[in-house]
């Protein structure tokens, strides 16, 4: 059979137990805390494999091998940098997220941060930035479709519409439930592919004399592209040692976007802390070596791509049989959804329990109303969400890498003061927090949408979040300095043994 007909028959077998998990996460779901957390049902080693998936996305698959392929091996900075910045952020700021989370039963990162400042302004805040996730949501189903057309013979438009309605079927019927075990086997089969392209960039495969050959190949096709090229001159990512430091810096905020974060909530127990952590660093490490089989793409390729942000897919059916290439697609396409439902879930929460829940409706007296009303808005919002998606993906970006941080990098120069720095540091306070998340993301925007007059927008999004992190992490430590500290008693709750009061809060004026 062929390529196309061996990835119809794996592929239609792939989605048949993704909706039955699905269907499983549905029957574990049943209220709006099921669907909105999967709260403490998940060991450390499931939801280890979870979060490295989510973290990984399209973009590890298909963005970074498609950057190594029209760039060479200068632009592995960027997968050897962000797990770094990503899972040390994570390390610095997932015990006080689990801790809250358990106490307070938060529900999502905006939730999070509000409570631990006592603050409606940041909730909301940061749930209406949190909206800028749809760009990242839209390089996950761009994607998706090229996959399906590169594979499997489909149109970019039907490619698209069949991922959507994957996506819509199993998150509306489990939400976090389906997210965490999808997940968990997406997960799992992509560090193996992952661990497979690595050996054959070290190898060589397709060629003679392993990776040595392999950067001949490469320099024979583009002179800069070799090994021993570190920067390319001029590059607004890829240009020197500092903008590469800029890569690691903007990301350490990442771990913890809504997405990201909310997954803590589902962790059995805190105890547990450390061995999930660990599984997360090691696949996180693991699965970004993606990016070599962008490079070895490169060299085994005959005819230059036209999107190279599908070199993966091609590559696959240029060295393997076509049943072996068929179910490459399907690890390829388990890294996209198992990104984009977890942002799917994290956008849903923002209209369910950020905006509905805990603003408009947090005085209503008939609680039991509200939480079956925010499943519902929920899961409506869950399809809402995948339109909106598809109809800003027609027409696809040029790097998907580059385009998901249009949307992250306001998000990282929002939570880098509140979060990153509120994790570690009790002292830290209401006044400074509100500062750092406004300086953040203005700073953010003057930078990268070109707002200051006169001075050239910065074209790279990584060094415009990073530098906005620079300017919002002092002032978030000078404002708290400045300012009167939160109530003691409010601090003993949060990070002591105190139990909250009745209403779930720590008792301190909203």
């Amino acid at each position: 059979m062929s390529v196309i007909t061996w990835s119809w028959t794996l592929m239609i077998l792939f989605i048949g137990f993704m909706l039955y998990l699905g269907y499983s996460g549905m029957k574990k779901t049943k209220n709006a805390d099921d669907f909105a957390t999967a709260r403490s049902s998940y060991g450390p080693v499931a939801l280890g494999l979870a979060v490295a998936a989510t973290t990984a996305s399209g973009s590890t698959f298909m963005g970074m091998p498609g950057q190594a392929y029209s760039l060479g091996f200068a632009s592995l900075w960027y997968p050897i940098l962000y797990p770094i910045g990503i899972y040390g952020g994570m390390l610095l700021t997932a015990r006080m997220v689990k801790m809250m989370g358990d106490k307070f039963s938060n529900r999502t990162i905006p939730e999070i941060v509000g409570e631990r400042y006592q603050s409606d302004f940041l909730r909301v805040g940061l749930a209406i930035l949190s909206l800028l996730l749809i760009f990242y949501i839209v390089a996950q189903l761009v994607a998706a479709a090229l996959m399906f057309e590169t594979m499997m013979g489909l149109s970019y438009s039907a490619g698209l519409w069949l991922t959507a309605i994957v996506l819509a079927i199993y998150l509306v019927l489990g939400g976090s439930h389906s997210d965490i075990m999808t997940d968990a086997v997406q997960g799992f089969l992509m560090i193996c592919i992952a661990i497979l392209v690595t050996i054959m960039f070290f190898t060589g495969a397709g060629m003679d004399g392993g990776a040595a050959a392999v950067n001949e190949a490469v320099v024979a096709k583009n002179p800069t592209a070799g090994w021993d090229t570190l920067f390319i001159p001029g590059h607004n990512t890829y240009g020197s040692a500092w903008l590469a430091f800029l890569i690691l810096l903007a990301h350490i905020p990442f771990g913890v976007l809504p997405h990201l974060g909310n997954k803590f909530f589902a962790l059995k127990s805190g105890k547990q802390l450390k061995t999930f952590l660990s599984i997360c660093v090691v696949s996180g490490a693991l699965l970004p070596m993606m990016a070599l089989g962008g490079i070895l793409g490169l060299a085994v390729l005959d005819q230059p791509l036209d999107h190279p942000d599908s070199v993966i897919p091609q590559l696959f059916v240029e060295l393997f049989p076509p049943f072996v290439a068929a179910l490459l697609a399907v690890v390829v396409l388990s890294a996209i959804l198992s990104t984009s439902d977890g942002l799917i879930v994290a956008f849903s929460q923002i209209f369910a329990n950020d905006l509905y829940r805990k603003t408009i409706a947090r005085n209503n007296p008939n609680q039991e109303q509200v939480e079956r009303n925010s499943l519902i808005i929920g899961r409506i919002a869950v399809i809402a969400c995948i339109f909106l998606g598809i109809w800003m993906a027609y027409n696809p970006p040029a790097s998907l890498a580059i385009f998901l941080w249009i949307g992250v990098g306001g998000m990282v120069s929002g939570l880098a003061g509140p979060l990153a720095i509120g994790g570690l540091w009790k002292r830290a306070n209401k006044q400074g927090a509100i500062a750092s998340f406004v300086v953040g993301v203005l700073c953010y925007a003057f930078l990268y949408l070109g707002w200051v007059p006169g001075l050239e927008a910065i074209k790279n999004p990584f060094a415009a979040s990073a530098y906005s992190i620079m300017v919002a992490v002092p002032v978030m430590v000078i404002v708290t300095l400045l300012t009167r500290p939160m109530p003691q008693k409010f601090i003993d709750d949060i990070y002591g043994g105190a139990a909250p009061s009745a209403d779930g809060h720590s008792g301190v004026a909203q």
